[in-house]
């Protein structure tokens, strides 16, 4: 999809070829993240135990050939991205010159290709993959960089993550080509990649294939159950509905239950490619991450999505620590906390997501989105330091009865402003999301006229 970063395209239509109603290229991408399962579980059952060569060469092969049925001769950009890339880490990686010319290589390419192929929507092309490529890339430059500095100056994250060599070509197209995370998040530094293909991410000391294989298939159940509900909500609560002269005739209530209802379905279709892409990442063994304190195995290496606490999230926070969770832990990794040196949270924080708006495209959209997300953090992290400041508030929010009462005012809250971030984000244009933005609802209460409707997508 040109310009929506690692964001899945919509499983019903958008743009494209469509047939019935069905839209192919989409349709065709969700098969392709269902076909990885079985592919996964040939790699956990029968190159288990083989050298990381067979497993790497065995992932190439597996990604190019569901990357060309999926976008045709626009892998060869990818292939491109993977030798400009080794080029670059086997002269120079390890220098600050590295980063700066991986970052500045694999984000010029991508937004050059934005530029030349964007439409008026989303397009299920070559840039879908390569957007999760060229956060990886730049972060592999980063990982050598850090492994060329003293010990003593790395963080305990980037002791557990730098390399100290330079990968081969076969180790960078595994990792680039690996079906965990070709298509989608989540997006995941090349060491853990490279421990697991040397066999070192194993939760039995038997020597026997990984038992992952119901816990992947949990996540694609779960995927499943979102996919169903987006199937049967989405053609109530569509993009082409709040842009409706129907939408704009509803009471000012009305309209803002219909787009917190839209929201939570346009997430959904989000929270399906994340479920099920975890999961292939669970059936191949990669989701490995340790034992807890009970000597349960954890299969959350690759986590991008936790439903139960994501659909009980009551403020932005916990919204950003449940949903698109590599992601968000990338930029947190490589942006944010590169920034330190500003000394300035709300800065560092707006870089970050100005850096998550730029990568997604060029749309309006996504700059909008963004920004109100920036603004709502602000303003939570306000009403928690006027709470904080004055211990009875707090004390008083403890008392059952109005601890139900304030969970249910900002649940409502939180909904209603994870929507109204959507809109531009899903809507892109700001031909379109001036329709359902605040100034386009129900301005025939306020005797203003109201913009033309744009019902084409």
């Amino acid at each position: 999809m040109e310009g929506s970063g690692n964001v899945p395209p919509d499983i019903l239509p958008v743009s494209g070829t469509s047939w019935r109603g069905v839209d192919l290229p989409a349709f065709f991408y969700l098969l392709t993240m269902l076909a990885c399962y079985p592919l996964a579980y040939i790699s956990r059952t029968y190159l288990h135990g083989q050298p990381s060569s067979v497993k790497h060469a065995y992932f190439i092969l597996c990604g190019l050939i569901l990357m060309f049925a999926n976008f045709g001769y626009g892998v060869i950009h990818s292939a491109i991205s993977v030798l400009a890339n080794y080029a670059l880490l086997v002269t120079v990686g390890g220098s600050q010159l590295s980063v700066v010319l991986s970052f500045i290589f694999n984000m010029a390419y991508l937004l050059i290709a934005y530029v030349l192929l964007s439409t008026d929507g989303y397009d299920l092309i070559w840039t879908t993959p390569h957007c999760i490529l060229t956060v990886k890339m730049a972060g592999t430059a980063f990982d050598l960089y850090d492994g060329h500095k003293k010990e003593e100056v790395l963080s305990l994250e980037q002791k557990k993550l730098n390399i100290k060599r330079a990968p081969s070509l076969l180790e960078l197209a595994g990792y680039t080509y690996f079906i965990g995370g070709c298509f989608a998040a989540p997006i995941f530094s090349i060491r853990p990649y490279l421990e697991f293909t040397e066999g070192k991410l194993a939760d039995n000391d038997r020597a026997l294939p990984p038992d992952c294989i119901r816990p992947a298939l949990g996540r694609l159940g779960v995927g499943c159950v979102y996919l169903v509900l987006y199937t049967l909500l989405s053609p109530v609560f569509s993009n082409a509905y709040l842009m409706s002269p129907e939408f704009a005739s509803l009471s000012f209530l009305s309209q803002m239950f219909v787009v917190m209802c839209w929201g939570k379905v346009a997430i959904s279709k989000y929270s399906v490619i994340f479920l099920f892409t975890e999961g292939v990442c669970i059936m191949s063994g990669f989701g490995y991450n340790g034992r807890d304190k009970n000597g349960n195995v954890l299969w959350d290496r690759c986590i991008s999505y936790k439903p139960m606490q994501f659909e009980l999230a009551t403020t932005c926070r916990e919204l950003v620590k449940s949903f698109n969770i590599s992601t968000n832990t990338w930029v947190s990794r490589y942006v944010y906390k590169r920034l330190k040196f500003l000394n300035n949270r709300n800065v560092s924080q707006l870089a970050a997501l100005l850096f998550l708006a730029v990568w997604h495209g060029f749309y309006v959209g996504y700059y909008v989105g963004f920004l109100q997300e920036f603004v709502v953090f602000f303003i939570e992290a306000k009403v928690v330091e006027i709470s904080q400041r004055y211990p009875p508030l707090a004390r008083a929010a403890e008392v059952p009865p109005i601890k139900v009462f304030l969970w249910v005012c900002f649940k409502a809250w939180n909904l209603f402003v994870m929507s109204f971030a959507l809109v531009p984000f899903v809507l892109l244009r700001w031909r379109r999301t001036r329709l359902v933005s605040p100034n386009g609802l129900s301005i025939r209460h306020c005797h203003w006229e109201r913009p033309q409707y744009h019902t084409q997508l």
